[in-house]
């Protein structure tokens, strides 16, 4: 179980019901601002789940280069 932004416990149903209606409103705004197309639902969807995604990345750390990781594999191979 995870806490939401109150502090209430989520199980993870909840929490994928939670992201699922995020991704929905997301989806239908973009629906809405084409015009009201008719078989472009899933294209909506991807788009509005992808932003979604970008949103919740982590952001801790930055990802290392794969120059700088290879470095680093060969300088402990090479011990």
């Amino acid at each position: 179980m995870a806490l939401n932004s109150v502090g209430r416990k989520e199980s993870m149903q909840d929490t994928e019901m939670n992201r699922d209606e995020e991704i929905r409103q997301v989806a239908y705004k973009f629906w809405q601002e084409e015009g009201c197309p008719h078989g472009y639902n899933v294209q909506h969807w991807l788009k509005a789940e992808t932003i979604w995604l970008e949103e919740k990345r982590p952001k801790n750390k930055p990802e290392q280069s794969k120059s700088l990781k290879a470095r680093k594999v060969r300088q402990t191979w090479h011990r």
